[in-house]
This record gives C-alpha cells, sequence and structure tokens, in this order.
C-alpha cells in the first residue's frame, strides 16, 4: 500500500536570510566607515591641536628672543605688561603665514619666590612671565606660559668685562668652573705640561692669546656676542632694599669715611651666635657688626683693618721700616710686663708703655712669641674690660675721649637691641644686627663708599659698595661652599661699583720685627674667602679690578720686600705658589671689570691665586646679585583659556607680579 508524498512551497526563503547578511555587511562596512571617519576626524584635531600647542611654544619664543636682544627694561615695566602682538597673524618657520590662525603675545616681571614682588631679585634672579594664545576660526584657542628667570654673573667662576693690561695666566695656572670674556683671554705662551687648565666651558668675545697653551675641558668658543656689563647706576637701586629692611633705616644702609680709597672708612664683621643654645648654628643665628673709625686719620684707619702701624715711639731706636709695628694698638702678644703679672694678650703699644726698661727689646720677643696675633680693630681681645657674656665692647670703652682709645666704635641697632639674643648675649644686644633672624632683611646690605669685610657668615648676604670693597681677613661659610645650595644654605656676593682689594695689612700680609720678614699673623698662613664678588667698575680709568694692595701698576710694593731680606721660618712656610703672602683662596666666583693688575709679582710680593667654583652661584646665586640680563627658560605652564579670559591678562599679570 502506498502513501502519499507531503510536498511544500520553500521558494523565498534564500532571498530573506540574503537580504539578513546583506544587511548585516553594509552594517559592518558603514560601521567601519565611521570609525574610519571617527579616527580622521581625531587625528585631524590631535593634529590642529598640536598645531596650536606649538604655535603658542614658538610665541614664547618669540617673546624670549625679544626680552634678550638687550629692551628688556622696555618691554617689562615694573608694574604692568606688554602687549607684543594682538590678534596677530601666525607664520611658520619659512616666514609662510598659517591660515586661519592668529596669536597674541604678552610679557610682564613676574614676583619672586617666597611673595610679593619685593622678593623679585631676592635670590639672585629677576623673574619675567610670558605668555601665548594662540586661536583659530572656529574657535579652538591654546594657552601657554613661560616662566623665565635672569642669569647671574654668579653662574661664572670667572667672568671679565675688559681684559685690558698684560697680566696672563700662567701655564700652571686653573679655572675650576665657567669662564666667560667681553673681550680677550690672555694665557701664557709655551705651555705644554702643564697648560693651563679651564674645566667649565670658555666662551671669548674676541681672542685668545696663545689658544694653544689652555686645555679647555668643557669646550673652548671665540667670538661668541657680548654680554652686557652691570653699570654703577644699576647697583645704586639696591640701596632701596636695604633701607626697606629696618624702620629706622640705618642698620643696613651705612655710609663709609672714604670713597675710592684702599684704606676703608668701615668694616663690617660677620659672626655667629648659638641663640638657642642647641650646639648648632641655625640659618636665622647669623649677625653682623659694623666698626666707624673716629675719623680719617692714618692712625685711625689703620687701627680698624689691622695695618702697619704709621708712627713709632719716642726714642725707639729704630725706623718703620725695620719695625713697622713696634707702637701697633693691634698687634701683640700674651706676656707679662717687666717679668710679673697676669698673663694677657697685651698690644705692642700697651708693652712699650709698661716696660720700665728695654722696651723696644720686649716688644720685638712679644712679635715674635708664640702667641703673636694681630687682630682688627674692635675685636673684644684688645679690650679687658669686655665681659664673659659680651662679644662686642661697648662703645663707651673703644671711644672714650682718652687719646689711647679714641679710634671708633661699633655702631648700635637704630631700633634698639635684638631680643633674641638678650638672655644670650645681653652685652651684644644692642650691637649685633640680625641677618635671616630679621624678617624684614632681603639679604642687601648697602655702604656708600669703601667697605672692609671679614667673619663667619650664617645667611644669604650681598654687600653693595658705591667704593671699594676691601677683602680685610678670611670670610668663611658656616656650611661649607657647594655644600647647601637652598634658600637655607650660606652664600656671599660682594659687588664693588669700583674695586676689590686684598688688603695688605698685619693679619694677611708678612712684616718685619727687628729687619727680619715674618709671617702674616692670622690664624692660616692663606687668605680665604668664600664669596662671589663683582667689581663692576665706573667705565672710566682703571676701576673694576682684582687686585692685592701694592700689587698694582705703577708698582708700589710694601715695605718688606721679599728679595734681599732676611726671612724667618714662619714666612717661609707661608709661601704657596711662590708667593710671599700665601694664597688667595676664593671659593666662589670672580667677576671683574678690567683686568689691569694681578694679585702677585715676581715671586717678591703678594698672593699667588689657588680658587674654587661654587656651583650653588649657578642653581641658587647671592641676593640680588648683577645679572647677566638674558632670560632663560624655568618652568612651562598650559593655561586653561576659559579660565584666563573670565580671569583676563590685565588680572593675570597682577596676580603673578604678587606671587
Amino acid at each position: 500500500m502506498s502513501h502519499p508524498v507531503l510536498t511544500r512551497n520553500r521558494r523565498g526563503a534564500a532571498l530573506f536570510f540574503t537580504l539578513l547578511i546583506s544587511i548585516a555587511v553594509a552594517a559592518m562596512a558603514l560601521g567601519a566607515v565611521l570609525l574610519s571617519r571617527g579616527a580622521q576626524i581625531a587625528t585631524s584635531f590631535t593634529a590642529r591641536e598640536a598645531s596650536l600647542q606649538a604655535a603658542a611654544n614658538g610665541g614664547l619664543e618669540i617673546i624670549r628672543d625679544s626680552v634678550n636682544r638687550g629692551i628688556f627694561d622696555t618691554l617689562l615695566p615694573p608694574n604692568s605688561f606688554t602687549t607684543m602682538a594682538s590678534n596677530a597673524p601666525v607664520t611658520d618657520a619659512l616666514g609662510a603665514t598659517l591660515p586661519r590662525m592668529t596669536r597674541s603675545l604678552y610679557v610682564g616681571r613676574t614676583g619672586g619666590r617666597t611673595g610679593g614682588s619685593a622678593t623679585a631679585g631676592q635670590y639672585g634672579s629677576n623673574f619675567a612671565s610670558g605668555v601665548s594664545i594662540i586661536s583659530d576660526q572656529r574657535g579652538a584657542v591654546a594657552a601657554r606660559r613661560l616662566l623665565m628667570t635672569q642669569e647671574s654673573w654668579s653662574k661664572f667662576a670667572v667672568a671679565v668685562n675688559n681684559w685690558s693690561g698684560t697680566a696672563v695666566y700662567g701655564c700652571d695656572e686653573s679655572v675650576s668652573g665657567p669662564f666667560h670674556s667681553n673681550t680677550s683671554l690672555k694665557l701664557s705662551s709655551g705651555c705644554s705640561t702643564p697648560k693651563t687648565l679651564f674645566t667649565g666651558a670658555v666662551s671669548v668675545v674676541g681672542s685668545i692669546t696663545n689658544q694653544t697653551s689652555g686645555d679647555y675641558r668643557a669646550g673652548v668658543q671665540t667670538g661668541v656676542t657680548s654680554i652686557p656689563w652691570p653699570t654703577p647706576a644699576r647697583i645704586t637701586l639696591m640701596r632701596q632694599f636695604a633701607q626697606d629692611a629696618d624702620a629706622a633705616n640705618g642698620d643696613y644702609d651705612l655710609t663709609s669715611l672714604t670713597t675710592g680709597a684702599k684704606i676703608p672708612g668701615l668694616r663690617i664683621e660677620f659672626l655667629t651666635i648659638d641663640v638657642n643654645g642647641n650646639g648648632t648654628i641655625e640659618w636665622d643665628e647669623g649677625f653682623m657688626r659694623v666698626w666707624k673709625p673716629a675719623n680719617t686719620q692714618d692712625s685711625v684707619l689703620a687701627y680698624a683693618t689691622g695695618r702697619r702701624w704709621p708712627t713709632l715711639p719716642a726714642s725707639s731706636g729704630t725706623t718703620l721700616a725695620n719695625d713697622p709695628n713696634l707702637g701697633s694698638r693691634n698687634c701683640g702678644a700674651v706676656v707679662q710686663l717687666n717679668g710679673s703679672g697676669s698673663s694677657i694678650f697685651r698690644t705692642a703699644s700697651e708693652i712699650y708703655a709698661g716696660t720700665t726698661v728695654s722696651k723696644t727689646a720686649a716688644v720685638r720677643t712679644a712679635l715674635n712669641a708664640g702667641s703673636r696675633s694681630c687682630l682688627l680693630g674692635g675685636d673684644p681681645r684688645l679690650f679687658t674690660a669686655t665681659t664673659f657674656d659680651t662679644l662686642t665692647p661697648d662703645s663707651l670703652v673703644t671711644n672714650t675721649p682718652v687719646a689711647s682709645n679714641n679710634f671708633g666704635w661699633w655702631l648700635k641697632r637704630r631700633a634698639g637691641g635684638w631680643p633674641s639674643i638678650a638672655t644670650r648675649r645681653s652685652g651684644d644686644q644692642l650691637y649685633l644686627i640680625p641677618l635671616a633672624a630679621n624678617p624684614n632683611f632681603k639679604g642687601v646690605i648697602y655702604v656708600q663708599g669703601d667697605v672692609a669685610i671679614s667673619g663667619r657668615l650664617r645667611g644669604r648676604v650681598s654687600v653693595f659698595a658705591t667704593g671699594n670693597v676691601i677683602l680685610a681677613d678670611d670670610v668663611t661659610y658656616t656650611n661649607p661652599p657647594g655644600t647647601k645650595c637652598d634658600a637655607t644654605g650660606d652664600i656671599f656676593g660682594a659687588i664693588a661699583t669700583k674695586d676689590v682689594i686684598i688688603e695688605d695689612n698685619n693679619l694677611q700680609s708678612p712684616f718685619k720685627v727687628n729687619n727680619v720678614v715674618w709671617g702674616g699673623y692670622d690664624d692660616t698662613g692663606d687668605a680665604n674667602y668664600n664669596m662671589f664678588f663683582l667689581a663692576a667698575g665706573t667705565s672710566a680709568g682703571t676701576d673694576g679690578n682684582f687686585y692685592g694692595e701694592g700689587v698694582q701698576s705703577p708698582w708700589t710694593p710694601p715695605v718688606e720686600l721679599w728679595s734681599g731680606q732676611t726671612v724667618n721660618a714662619s714666612a717661609v712656610s707661608q709661601r704657596c705658589g711662590g708667593a710671599p703672602n700665601g694664597c688667595i683662596r676664593i671659593t666662589g666666583g670672580l667677576s671683574m671689570g678690567r683686568v689691569d693688575n694681578a694679585t702677585y709679582y715676581n715671586q717678591r710680593f703678594g698672593w699667588a691665586e689657588k680658587h674654587t667654583y661654587d656651583p650653588c652661584g649657578a642653581v641658587n646665586p647671592p641676593p640680588y646679585f648683577p645679572t647677566t640680563g638674558r632670560f632663560t627658560e624655568s618652568r612651562y605652564y598650559e593655561i586653561d583659556p576659559v579660565w584666563l579670559r573670565a580671569m583676563t591678562i590685565s588680572r593675570y599679570f597682577e596676580r603673578l607680579r604678587a606671587q
């Protein structure tokens, strides 16, 4: 028996599935197209954004180049800003105008690092900000800010504005950091082993005499662009900062009795006091005191900085050439008088006056003794009246009407004693002038005229003088140079309108006793100075030099010429590099307006130079140390254009000046 076959009509099913597949493929294709377009849009947007940012960065470099072309004073008004471009066309590196873009450029001064426009420059740098805003026709905006800082002259180990003299670097000398000269560089001829060593980069505007005599470890460039040299007018601007530090306008704004003299009419001594008694000299425990000579008489000025005494006691039976300190009120020894009494430090003048017989012989014995010493004027060891809590003799002691004491006095603080040292050093309270402990102190000490400096520094200080800066004795840091470059470290700047001079005094130079040369009477055979100095000069004559007194042209040597003299072993031991006065060791930097003179001459007198560069000068210079005028990049900032539009450029720069 057969069954019927059931048949069904399935026509159209294949078409349906074909349509589904076609739709799916089309959707995938459309998705791919959309994804591709999205990527293209994103890429285009990213490229546009990058183009805007690059154009903004280019604008910042235009700003920096402009302020570095010697017109920064014009572009940087003290309390405003300059609009350098407003919606101006943007060009590429080849000068072609970029379509649909405009650029606005602004530049102005920026405040200091620690609060307010008054601190700008306090850390040796002047700050400025450039703002570059790029816009396109579609409303896209890119805004960038560049913080710029001016380079300080303390970035150089040695800098010279005008090398006009015949002085040269010797074959065995060296410069341990960057060197720059606005004119030339002169080396000795024929140096081979050794050569004059330069461990840092060397840049010279002109040429180098005997260039092959140098060993340039970090490279050498000649024919570079000159760097503008600081002017005396800029130095005088610092007086306001000294006055701002004290309402009485006297502690840091000082006046000397001399200007342009090698024997100064004022001296500043730095010292430290462990105020809290914890055994550590902290950042705010540095002080200074100021000695003011009574007048400009020879003996008064000689006393201030420990020079050879200008007169002899009556009937001494000798000469100043053979015994220049027989009547000194600075040099002496720990002795008894006439073989009895207590052994205390007595000056040559005291010994001569108190000795009953053989007065000249008694002084000569004291000045040859192992306890001999020479002290700067006003030193407490020169006065038996000082007490255990007093480092500074009272003015009533040091400037009494008695002729033997009428040489000057320590200046009292105009605003009264500094309270924090009342219990620790009550006798000093009126005389010690605080440095970092005074919150108004901006690091500037201003001197009208010449000033001598010495002592142990704790803090960040610059001395600006309208005359000469005289190196009367060692100046050292509490923290060794190069070990603490931040705001709590120690750094010192000495800026002179005229010269920086190593003083030929009893502490730093040999002198004769009974016609025999004896070594200098300080605690070391060398002169040690932790400092950066700048001898600016006045652009007239030979101002702006660094030299040793008595070692300048024309030659005016001191009385005790080395050659042909009887020399004591103490003087022989102090010789350094062939120089009888020992070595002058500056750890920091030397900037000189001119090189006409030297510190050393013909192994007969003067100091050999053995300097070391302090890298802190490049990263955190002395307060308000003169700058080169060149601005370098410090930091870049991206600014929200919407926020900036609401803030306005004017208010934005006002805020920057207050930072």
